[in-house]
């Protein structure tokens, strides 16, 4: 029994143990045809068409795994493939697409430029590409055996100092020294400056409208104006065919639709392969938010990724948001295994209520962004202005409980500097105290600025045995590890045994000689709190190797290791994508019990009386402030109503922004469990952030009347009603 159960077929073995799960397997090949059946002798040509044939076995119901399988080959995909909810998978029965095994499936959104090239003056050869790509391609990108190219700039790549500085400007300009601007800058059809504006922590692209070469003017497009051009800023200027100089640089002409490329001395493009991108993106799996729909356990395996276009006008230079694959709404899915290279933003964008998502063993390679992109509905700084999905269901949502693990992501921020390994993005107010997500063994290398950036509202996130280094290259104010959580409530945030080094922070100088500055090992910005940093070896860093500032709370900062030169830590082995160390923190677990009402939440919030809706602009103007202000000439009262759980000790806080004409006698009322507390609240000290401000502990029981109430009777200057935060902190 024994011999003959040993000699049955390997698959039949492996299904007897459990390990080879039943399948419905769809094939597609480069040689196949849409009109196939999708089998092994008759495979598909493109991922629509076998996506339509998922689509087909999910709506009768499924009762076995799908696999799509992708025999070796390049894919030129024509348009992104699209996944909605009915094409999602269980848990029992997942959705996988993966390349067959051994092969090298690459999936490319860009299309190679016809090898007619003819050679013209000055060694710049020319090819038309009338009638190639889609109406109006205009590609910023061009790939010359798997490199990106050279667009025709000024001041050349190559050059001693290779930028152009700002004399002064604003946001519709920048001024230089006359003697540098040309008119042909001007002319251009499509020129843009790549420049790093005001405050010197990210870049902007912006379209050139005119020049004026007396005055040294350069005048922008009305996108992306998001801060002012100063002295000192840097930029170059490309598009212009005249700039046209340097083997290796080249220039599209989108009216003639005639594309001009300058090689190497005797190099004859037509033994080159050249791709120009023309998809922005490749996979778009995208839920309703308001329809409360997700696409789930739908997964990616073993494929390469090549060729994204990058676009301009983004709303928030901050978060750029072109990327590969778009995770809109998702649950239970997964990207493993997969190489994206030569892309124009990000590898993978996770939106809205994306949860338990999987981001592991995948390689970034010279990426414009960066590797993992996490976002709420907002993309502004701290205010509700720049909305990119609106509705009152997208703005409730923000992902958590992703894992980003075993990666590597090297060489990006090539198009966008303010990017990095991972970004996660601001999330709502009320979701600060939930969990976050785990970012862990990953190797972060060459970046043009963060390894891993947490910003308003980001807590309950892990961020442990991860390797980065070379990171803060063409911006300053950053860090490895930078969190700007502006939050003193946020679930507690775990920095613990990452190896990082070489945070340059370089700010460009006109001299040629760049000047380091604010290149951070750990830096916790912006308030942020109830963080523990612990086992961290950092060195050859500018600024600090753990830099805290503004208002930080509950910190704990042990056993770091910090040193101006290299120092290895002994848990090397343990880092990275091989590395399987682990604190053994619960990520689901990693919250606290609690939540904050905002005063437009008309659920739990009720006003009586005079109540003025007020705007104000935060610090430099980076941020706004909107909230409901009062006075004792117009009694009003504002109610909060505190959703309370779980039985038990609560600390309340008030969210306002303090001032000098704020009334120093709020009276306070918290209905709670032992009954009423009449409080007389100053409103002049507090956070001049309108940031969270500690009132006192109390205990409330669950369904129970819980409420706060803030009046204007009696005060002696302005009330703020803004927020209320409750947190619990004992049983």
């Amino acid at each position: 029994m024994r011999l003959r159960f040993l000699h049955l077929p390997c698959f039949v073995l492996l299904l007897a143990v459990g390990r080879l799960p039943a399948a419905t397997v769809i094939h597609v090949s480069p040689q196949g045809n849409d009109a196939n059946a999708g089998t092994a002798g008759s495979p598909l040509a493109t991922p629509q068409a076998a996506r339509d044939k998922v689509r087909a076995l999910v709506s009768k119901g499924l009762a076995e795994a799908v696999e799509i399988v992708f025999a070796a080959g390049t894919y030129k995909l024509a348009t992104p493939l699209e996944l909605r909810p009915e094409d999602s998978g269980t848990k029992d029965f997942p959705v996988t697409w993966k390349a067959a095994p051994g092969g090298k499936v690459v999936w490319d959104g860009g299309l190679g430029i016809p090898r007619k090239w003819s050679k013209g003056d000055g060694g710049i050869w020319q090819v038309d590409l009338a009638g190639t790509g889609p109406d109006g391609w205009n590609f910023r990108q061009l790939f010359v055996d798997g490199k990106r190219a050279t667009r025709a700039r000024y001041p050349n790549a190559d050059a001693k100092n290779p930028f152009l500085y700002a004399t002064g400007g604003d946001l519709d300009h920048a001024m230089i020294d006359p003697a540098l601007v040309k008119e042909s800058w001007g002319r251009a059809k499509d020129a843009q400056i790549n420049i790093v504006p005001q405050w010197r922590f990210f870049n902007q692209w912006n379209t050139v409208t005119k020049v004026d070469p007396k005055a040294g003017r350069i005048d922008i497009a009305d996108s992306e104006r998001h801060a002012k051009i100063i002295p000192g800023n840097w930029f170059w200027i490309e598009g212009v065919k005249e700039e046209l100089d340097q083997p290796g640089e080249w220039f599209f002409d989108t009216e003639a639709r005639r594309l001009h490329f300058l090689p190497a001395a005797g190099v004859d493009p037509n033994t080159l392969a050249i791709t120009a991108p023309v998809l922005n993106r490749l996979v778009n799996a995208q839920g309703d938010v308001n329809a409360g729909t997700h696409v789930q356990h739908v997964h990616f395996d073993g494929i390469e990724f090549r060729h994204t276009s990058f676009t301009l006008g983004h709303i928030e230079a901050r978060v750029h948001t072109d990327t590969v694959i778009m995770f809109e709404n998702t649950l239970d899915c997964s990207v493993r295994n997969c190489l994206f290279e030569n892309i124009g933003g990000y590898a993978l964008w996770l939106h809205l209520d994306s949860r338990r998502n999987a981001f592991d063993r995948n390689t970034v390679r010279n990426s414009g962004g960066g590797g993992v992109l996490m976002t709420g509905a907002r993309l502004s700084y701290m205010d509700d202005t720049k909305i990119y999905t609106p509705g009152e269901a997208a703005a409730k949502v923000a992902p958590i409980l992703n894992e980003v693990t075993r990666n590597t992501v090297e060489h990006c921020g090539k198009i966008r500097y303010y990017g990095g390994g991972v970004h996660l993005d601001s999330r709502p107010f009320h979701m600060s105290m939930e969990p976050g997500n785990l970012i862990s063994h990953n190797y972060f290398n060459d970046l043009s600025r963060n390894g891993v950036f947490a910003f308003r509202n980001q807590g309950g996130s892990i961020v442990e045995y991860n390797h980065i280094h070379n990171a803060m290259q063409t911006t300053i104010d950053g860090a490895c590890i930078h969190f700007a959580t502006m939050n003193h409530l946020n679930a507690p945030n775990f920095i613990l045994n990452n190896w990082l080094y070489d945070a340059w922070g370089y700010e460009q100088r006109p001299d040629g000689n760049p000047k380091r500055k604010l290149g951070n090992g750990i830096f916790l910005d912006w308030d942020t709190s109830n963080t523990t940093l612990r086992d961290n070896w950092i060195y050859n860093v500018v600024g600090g190797a753990i830099k805290p500032i503004w208002q930080n709370q509950n910190l704990v900062i042990e056993n770091n290791r910090e040193s101006e030169t290299r120092i290895v830590p002994p848990f090397e082995k343990d880092l990275g994508p091989e590395g399987k160390a682990t604190n053994g923190i619960d990520l689901a677990a990693n919250r606290l019990t609690g939540s904050v009402i905002h005063h437009e939440d008309q659920t739990h919030v009720t006003t009586r009386g005079k109540w003025t809706p007020r705007t104000v602009n935060g610090m430099w103007g980076l941020f706004r402030f909107d909230y409901l202000v009062g006075t004792a000439a117009d009694p009003a009262e504002a109610t909060f109503t505190l959703p309370i759980e779980e039985d038990g000790t609560y600390r309340i806080s008030l969210l306002y922004p303090s001032g000098k004409d704020c009334a120093s006698n709020v009276p306070l009322t918290i209905v709670h469990a032992d009954g009423k507390a009449e409080l007389k609240w100053n409103m002049k000290k507090g956070s001049r952030h309108g940031f969270a401000t500690g009132v006192g502990e109390f205990r409330f029981k669950a369904g129970a009347a819980n409420t706060v109430t803030l009046s204007t009777r009696g005060t002696n200057g302005k009330v703020i009603a803004d927020g209320v935060a409750f947190v619990k902190v004992a049983d």
